[in-house]
């Protein structure tokens, strides 16, 4: 599979995918967009992939979206509409999963993006719907939309708040200023800080330790339940745990977990 604007890479059951336009500080295309996409939907349907990391070529993660494509859409020439994704795929998935963006919240596969520097506009909205984040000591986060005459987009205004509060979500779509590596672990929008060089080992360790010791049917559960009632109520979320637990105690990565355990030594799961 050949791609122009990314890096795809498997190994040791991850898949990592880099944004490789360095040059444009990773600058987002649709093209960017597009190979990404491809190369996220190959991972997840490789049984060999436990996880995906997502990071960037060079000083950025992401810059945000190519200067040439806001210059279209602010002369007239297209739109920053958030269209649907059609394939039979994502067809299967709810209609909150089916834009441009949100789709890997319909992966079983998790995602963790290695932020290793500078994470804005379109670039910090796509980080939003990566289930860990990991930034490096370098990396700058923001959505610094309103400081180009423009606001909150694709659903960030939805997925902010749930992950850092109303009222931090409030202040950085208002004020559209960057945080670092220390205030964005403070506030919660990323799940661990890692120095620089170390940023992709530790990004490789907690993938990997998913890949090897959980079930690939249980994260995906998991996954899915947490995304899932998002959108429901307490009672909802009871009952439909409780069914999935139900399910997951009759299949075949539950009773090599049991054995595994009880035998002392690594589990060998199926995802059955």
């Amino acid at each position: 599979m050949h791609f122009d604007e990314i890096i795809f890479e498997k190994k040791d059951r991850v898949a990592t995918v880099t944004m490789n336009r360095p040059e444009r500080m990773n600058a987002w295309t649709p093209k960017m967009g597009a190979e990404m996409r491809a190369a996220m939907m190959d991972a997840e349907r490789d049984p060999s992939i436990g996880a995906i990391i997502v990071t960037g070529a060079g000083r950025a993660y992401c810059a945000g979206a190519d200067m040439g494509a806001l210059s279209n859409i602010a002369q007239g020439n297209t739109s920053a509409r958030s269209a649907e994704v059609e394939d039979e795929w994502m067809n299967q998935q709810r209609a909150d999963y089916r834009n441009r963006y949100s789709w890997p919240l319909a992966l079983s596969t998790p995602v963790i993006g290695a932020i290793n520097g500078a994470c804005v506009g379109l670039g910090f909205t796509t980080c939003l719907y990566q289930d860990i984040r990991i930034a490096s000591e370098n990396a700058r986060m923001g959505l610094i939309f309103t400081q180009r005459g423009l606001a909150i987009e694709h659903g960030s205004s939805w997925m902010l708040p749930r992950i850092i509060g109303l009222a931090r979500a409030t202040e950085l779509a208002i004020t559209g200023r960057l945080v670092d590596a220390k205030e964005a672990l403070e506030i919660g929008l990323v799940n661990r800080v890692a120095p620089q060089d170390k940023l992709m080992s530790v990004a490789h360790e907690i993938a990997s330790g998913i890949a090897s010791k959980c079930s690939p049917l249980g994260v995906a559960q998991a996954k899915k339940m947490i995304y899932q009632h998002l959108f429901t109520d307490l009672a909802t979320g009871v009952r439909e745990d409780d069914a999935s637990m139900e399910m997951m105690t009759r299949s075949e990565d539950f009773k090599e977990g049991v054995k595994a355990f009880v035998e002392k030594r690594a589990p060998k799961f199926t995802g059955r």
